[in-house]
């Protein structure tokens, strides 16, 4: 299955998901039809994320499987690394909600900050030009002497 197809299929799953809604925290107090539209928020945030890092990981795994470890071809190279810099542009502007402090969920906060960093680690395996191909293979005699 093509990446492209495996990660709609995600999405549409991940999408479904978010479409429940909690109702233990549907009303803001017991005898209140009115619903605590602040706790459902922030539980669809929580969910959302969760079910983002779980989808980043599958992206980061098949980036390993993939990319690191065997030869891509260009058409697959192109769409993955399409893949990891949407993926990092919406991780970072997630981020911008959950780090404020009111958000009050420092554990995923982390982990989501977590798998910016590693979404840009990938991302930086394909463009990092700080070492040119002769630089790196100098490193690489260094390290690993024949």
């Amino acid at each position: 299955m093509e990446l492209a197809q495996r990660l709609e299929k995600v999405f549409i799953g991940f999408m479904s998901t978010m479409t429940t809604v909690n109702l233990k925290h549907m009303a803001a107090d017991q005898g209140s039809i009115w619903p605590n539209t602040r706790a459902l928020g922030h539980d669809f945030a929580k969910k959302h994320i969760q079910n983002w890092c779980a989808w980043m990981d599958q992206l980061l795994s098949l980036h390993r499987s993939y990319f690191v470890y065997r030869q891509a071809t260009p058409a697959q190279l192109k769409d993955h690394k399409t893949a990891l810099m949407e993926a990092l542009r919406y991780g970072l502007a997630i981020n911008t909600v959950i780090a404020e402090p009111d958000y009050n969920e420092p554990d995923l906060t982390e982990r989501l900050q977590v798998r910016i960093r590693q979404l840009q680690d990938a991302h930086d395996t394909f463009d990092d030009a700080t070492l040119s191909d002769k630089q790196a293979e100098e490193v690489l005699q260094r390290v690993f002497p024949e």
